[in-house]
């Protein structure tokens, strides 16, 4: 398979042109002969026997035993499955290959818009496709292309990380910008500063893992809109649940160790806060990048950590501030 190829192809780029197809009138007897006369390309890997109308049109499928196990005489059109599974040469590969996951077919018919058969696409090339897409989610994820996998180029692996590390540094100003404006909370609780890093640390693997899970669901179509509520609801009590357990064990340490209880309880509210909100943030981002017409999988790399440290740190000094003027 080429390696180059990139998402957003289509199932017509791949299909093969190569496959048994035989008029829906004809007998098993004359599909037999027709095949015997076939080229080497065609019969090389038989799976199914694809049935056309006058029109080329694709109207059933036969398996290669069918031919076995009935009478000469009896023609395809009776013995024929109608109702064909069948992808259109428009589709987007990512999306056929949910397709295989789904069904579970050696191969599939192509068709085009008139609904005329063109082509196959084989079990093997999606498996193929199927690894290039989770090579490119990855890249995605951590922040660079797929290219970059074998890519010997310093300049051009330097040109697909910059971008990524851009949104970082932005990011990283913005907090500094926010921690600013929070001096007087930072001066009057040093120890408000020592526990920054565990909180961003646990919010940013809250939000990608949300994210991830979500990003892989929906590329084996198991995420679509209908699910957003359910997964909302899902993440809200994992957050809970997540959330209390490490804020009550930070803020039990904090309080312990600084000495202030009122240290403990913002640390114990703000992260059970943000965990929980980090959680939303990162199982919303995959379905608006896909409003929007992105990749979802560019949701779950440096942006969701940029949101979720951005959103933390305005929790967490807003709620230290309450309770340390408290």
């Amino acid at each position: 398979m080429n390696r180059k190829r990139i998402k957003g192809e289509t199932v017509g780029a791949i299909m093969k042109n190569e496959f048994l197809s035989v008029p829906e009138h004809f007998t098993i007897d004359e599909t037999i002969k027709h095949f015997r006369t076939a080229s080497l390309e065609k019969v090389s890997k038989p799976s199914y026997i694809y049935v056309v109308d006058t029109s080329g049109h694709l109207v059933g499928v036969l398996q290669m035993r069918d031919l076995l196990s009935h009478a000469p005489t009896v023609k395809v059109n009776d013995i024929m499955l109608r109702n064909v599974i069948k992808v259109n040469a428009a589709m987007d590969q990512e999306e056929a290959v949910r397709y295989f996951i789904k069904h579970r077919f050696l191969a599939l018919p192509v068709v085009n818009n008139e609904h005329k058969l063109v082509g196959i696409i084989t079990a093997d090339e999606m498996v193929d496709i199927a690894e290039l897409e989770a090579e490119d989610d990855i890249a995605k994820i951590v922040g660079t292309g797929v290219d970059e996998i074998t890519s010997r180029s310093v300049r051009r692996i330097v040109r697909l990380r910059l971008p990524w590390l851009t949104i970082s540094i932005f990011s990283g100003l913005i907090c500094a910008f926010i921690t600013g404006w929070f001096q007087h909370e930072l001066k009057s609780a040093i120890a408000l500063a020592l526990f920054i890093p565990i909180v961003l640390g646990l919010a940013e693997s809250t939000g990608t893992q949300s994210a991830t899970i979500v990003v892989r669901n929906m590329a084996l179509g198991r995420a679509s809109f209908k699910d957003v509520r359910w997964l909302l609801q899902k993440e809200i009590l994992v957050g809970i649940v997540v959330g209390l357990i490490c804020g009550v064990f930070v803020g039990g340490v904090a309080t312990l160790w600084q000495e202030s209880s009122s240290l403990g309880a913002a640390l114990a509210f703000s992260m059970s806060a943000s965990i929980i909100l980090s959680g939303v943030v990162g199982s919303f981002l995959p379905f608006i990048f896909r409003i929007l017409g992105f990749d979802p999988a560019l949701s779950s790399g440096p942006i969701v950590l940029a949101t979720c440290d951005i959103i933390t740190l305005l929790i967490y000094f807003r709620i230290a501030g309450f309770f340390l003027a408290g």
